[in-house]
């Protein structure tokens, strides 16, 4: 996708244009095609021009617009051209206007209301000189990033963080509860904040008006507002969802011709696991080109080593599950990423230069990050995934939902009885209890988390008081990890992917997809007569997946040969602990413990070295160096 960047300067200082030209070239990354740069007086608008569909060949920003006092720029994928170029009365253009064209119309036609007409990947900015107010907006729930900075004379945005950190506006401060949240698995970092302080987050579904005076952010849509959809049978429920994913997958095919010279044959790939999500994406993808006589390239990390001994009752080896979804559609190129090029340790130093960030899953980067360079390397522009359908197309239902019989039938009576009990007892009484079953239990072990870092911050207390954090009552609390604010995950695709040169899209996470599957009645995710959850997906996928993917319930866990692989580079593991040991890091993150854990990683082939590799290892490691290299690059000791 494309990028978008700009300065306003509040305090009505000329904008200067090497500053500009800074932002555009901190993203390179994001532009191979060209773009541009606008200013005038106390304001700049720049684009870098990414081409990944047959539109965008003509499009042309930022664009000015005098008779509007209007200045405007904009990194957009449409998913809903037809219906926006119909009500624009568009239709003479509608095969040479550009998807940041249209934008530009809707935001002519609407104004600020626009943004919640507009589906698909995208962010704008407009500015108008007159009232010197500066309008910003991201997508309902993209593969996105929007970033900013502001001060009393500066204000200053851009897709990637990189175009912020290259300006040196100020003293860049670390977020230490950002850093600790991450460490712990307490996602309440996602959202606005960064790990650098004074830089922010738009989220999805939020816009932002910013003028000399005023800086107001504001959430446009909201999914859990989606209302209850009532249908007389359960089969009329996977209809409509079947029409309302097919839309949301078929708008996500449009792709430029292939490069001329490019070793492939289709103009789409795709990530597939083995598990329903992805494979249901392959699946309506592949089924939607073969209508054109094209195929589809799907891309699958394959294990080096035995998974079994580290994944207990699940799998760690998705290939047989992605070959039977492969061979069924029939029109699949399936090509397997093995992940050598990369260690563990070198794709995390490598992941770092990319997000400038740490990750959760820092355990997943050596074979993402060779997943989207296969991609790369053999010319796709467009890679598609389905990385957001836990809480939406393949919801697993709240057995709640379900009639008492029912519960009693599927739940054991203890198990039912302390679900019930934990969703009666006062919060007060409940966090109480867990402050002191956690507290026993020494509960910063299940981290890297450095224990004087954790008792600095009060912590634990911090994240018992956190409302989001407290025991899901209802279906919609249990699915609350998806809502616009609460996941940076479309940033991050967008960010990985520009490395690439790859566009991510991800049909699970439509909105129109998201707002269906919220709307449906929560006891229908679950087969009243076997008890099969995700059922919903399961019916809608009948004729679309072999049975052994449709009707698997056991969890696939990606990295699942991760243990012998930091094995197989055990000199840099031990490398990165002592790079820990010496710096600033070492006051973050327990190195000692970490060696322990290290320890049994070499020597034990059960599901907590594993388990241990991922929380543990590896995350702590990303942690660790982000922070020696933060405070390294900021010249603090």
């Amino acid at each position: 996708m494309s990028g978008i960047f700009g300065i306003f300067q509040r305090d009505g200082l000329p904008v200067a244009l090497p500053t500009l030209a800074a932002m555009r070239a901190a993203m390179a990354d994001w532009g191979s095609d060209g773009g541009n740069v606008w200013h005038d007086g106390s304001a700049g608008l720049g684009q870098t021009l990414f081409i990944t569909t047959p539109e965008a060949q003509s499009e042309r920003l930022p664009r000015v617009d005098a008779s509007r006092g209007l200045a405007f720029t904009a990194a957009a994928r449409v998913d809903n051209r037809r219906e926006l170029i119909s009500n624009l009365a568009l239709d003479g253009r509608s095969s040479a206007i550009s998807d940041g064209e249209l934008v530009l119309q809707a935001y002519r036609r609407w104004g600020e209301d626009c943004v919640a007409r507009i589906y698909g990947d995208w962010s704008f900015a407009a500015w108008r000189p007159v009232e010197r107010k500066l309008f910003l907006a991201r997508d309902h729930f993209g593969n996105t990033a929007f970033y900013y900075y502001a001060d009393p004379h500066i204000f200053a945005f851009a897709s990637t963080r990189q175009a912020l950190l290259a300006l040196n506006l100020t003293p860049i401060e670390l977020d230490e509860l950002y850093l600790a949240q991450l460490l712990i698995s307490w996602p309440a970092y996602h959202g606005e904040r960064t790990i650098h302080k004074p830089i922010r987050r738009l989220p999805p579904a939020h816009c932002l008006t910013v003028t000399p005076i005023r800086l107001a952010v504001r959430q446009y849509w909201r999914l859990e507002d989606t209302p209850t959809l009532q249908l007389r049978r359960r089969e009329d429920y996977v209809e409509a969802f079947r029409e309302v994913f097919d839309e949301a997958v078929r708008a996500r095919l449009r792709a430029p011709d292939p490069d001329s010279g490019a070793a492939k044959k289709n103009k789409i790939a795709i990530t597939l696991s083995g598990v329903l999500d992805s494979g249901s994406v392959t699946a309506t993808a592949a089924r939607e080109l073969r209508k054109a006589g094209q195929g589809l390239t799907a891309f699958t990390s394959v294990p080096l080593f035995v998974t079994c001994s580290y994944v207990s009752r699940d799998f760690g080896d998705e290939l047989p599950f992605a070959r039977a979804t492969a061979q069924f559609a029939g029109n699949v190129d399936l090509q397997l990423v093995t992940g050598v090029e990369l260690t563990p340790i070198q794709a995390i130093r490598r992941f770092l230069r990319i997000n400038q960030e740490p990750i959760h899953a820092a355990g997943n980067t050596y074979w993402l990050l060779e997943l989207e360079q296969a991609a790369q390397l053999q010319g796709y522009r467009v890679l598609l995934t389905g990385q957001l359908g836990n809480a939406g197309i393949s919801w697993k239902g709240d057995v709640f939902s379900q009639p008492l019989a029912f519960r009693l039938r599927h739940v054991s009576w203890r198990k039912w009885s302390k679900e019930k009990l934990k969703r009666i007892v006062p919060s007060d009484l409940l966090i109480t209890y867990q402050r002191r079953r956690l507290e026993q239990q020494a509960w910063y072990r299940g981290s890297a988390i450095q224990p004087d870092f954790a008792r600095r911050l009060r912590l634990l207390e911090q994240r018992l008081h956190d409302p989001n954090e407290r025991t899901a009552h209802t279906s919609l609390e249990q699915r609350s990890f998806i809502m616009p604010g609460h996941s940076s995950n479309g940033a991050l695709h967008a960010q990985i992917g520009a490395a690439h040169g790859l566009e991510v899209r991800d049909p699970t996470g439509d909105t129109r997809v998201l707002a269906f599957t919220f709307s449906v009645p929560d006891h229908v995710f679950i087969d009243p007569a076997t008890g099969l959850d995700r059922w919903l997906i399961r019916a809608a996928m009948e004729d679309r997946l072999p049975d052994e993917v449709r009707l698997n319930r056991r969890r696939g866990r990606q990295a699942g040969d991760l243990v012998p692989r930091l094995r197989d580079c055990a000199a840099e593991v031990e490398a990165a602990l002592v790079e820990l040991e010496c710096g600033p890091a070492a006051a973050y993150v327990d190195v000692a413990y970490m060696r322990d854990v290290w320890r049994l990683i070499q020597t034990r082939d059960t599901p907590e070295a594993y388990r241990k590799s991922i929380t543990i290892l590896t995350r702590g490691i990303m942690a660790g160096l982000f922070v020696n290299e933060f405070y390294g690059t900021a010249g603090i000791q």
